[in-house]
């Protein structure tokens, strides 16, 4: 089991490397064990590693510059849970939405589980109805 400031570091680490378009594509996934499953993400979206890749890369298409920023990191045996937000602009399709050039600024949480260093499950919760409401007011 990786201790608190180890998991941390990881969280961290995969914020650095979600935030930089010259890296995360190479290695954002590699923070992911193969045997991933994800909760709160679009419904017709595959539960595994697979389906989470396909929402990160339709995420990165219609927001280029996206940021994720923790604001409160808080760590109970293998489990992470982040508040943070996310900003960017809407400069590629959204699911039926096209581009708007506007930019946002979103709420969310996450609760990651690891297995040693690797994410194993995911939940997530993002503000999905301020995002539209901001792409589309």
């Amino acid at each position: 089991m990786s201790s608190s400031e180890e998991l941390r570091q990881v969280v961290r680490n995969l914020a650095d490397t979600f935030n930089d378009p010259k890296v995360r594509e190479s290695s954002y996934f590699d923070f992911y064990n193969d045997s991933l499953v994800i909760h709160g993400f679009p419904p017709n979206l595959p539960t595994n590693k697979e389906g989470f890749k396909q929402f990160i890369y339709l995420l990165w298409k219609a927001f280029p510059d996206i940021r994720i920023i923790f604001e409160d990191i808080i760590i109970e045996g293998n489990k992470v849970v982040c508040r943070y937000y996310l900003t960017g602009t809407h400069d590629g399709a959204f699911g039926d939405l096209q581009s708007t050039g506007k930019k946002f600024k979103v709420n969310g949480m996450t609760e990651f589980s690891f297995n040693k260093a690797k994410i194993v499950e995911r939940w997530n919760l993002v503000d999905m109805v301020s995002l539209k409401e901001q792409l589309t007011g």
